[in-house]
């Protein structure tokens, strides 16, 4: 896929600036996610595809510059076929995940670097998972 190597430049960016991808939080199917970082930065997909906060990401820009202006982390979607799904799995192939399939993810899932899936129940501002932890969506 062409933009498979932009998203795989973007891994290597955030990696870079923000340590290890600890985990991926998929709140809805194709309406968020949030990216885990060892430093303890949370990035919200909807809020970077939307501009929000893309200003301190700069790791970013050029690969914006490469897609002719387009916000890199639109490319970063999951929950249907396409290439959204695609270069999503090659973002987490590259950060080292084992499973990086997320066109199939239909409800809340917390995907660790393992390849462990965990499920989750979104409460009022935070995610409950089967493993007793809770991540905030504040």
């Amino acid at each position: 896929m062409p933009y498979e190597s932009q998203a795989r430049q973007l891994a290597r960016g955030a990696i870079k600036a923000h340590g290890d991808l600890k985990e991926v939080v998929f709140i809805e199917p194709n309406t968020n996610s949030l990216l885990i970082f060892s430093d303890g930065t949370v990035l919200s997909l909807t809020e970077l595809r939307a501009g929000k906060g893309v200003g301190g990401e700069r790791y970013a820009f050029p690969i914006a510059a490469s897609l002719g202006g387009t916000n890199p982390f639109t490319l970063l979607a999951f929950g249907y076929s396409g290439t959204g799904p695609d270069c999503f799995s090659a973002f987490l192939e590259e950060a080292g995940f084992q499973d990086t399939q997320v066109g199939d993810i239909r409800e809340t899932i917390k995907l660790l670097p393992d390849g462990r899936r965990i499920k989750g129940e979104i409460r009022e501002n935070e995610i409950a998972w089967e493993d007793g932890t809770a991540t905030s969506i504040q």
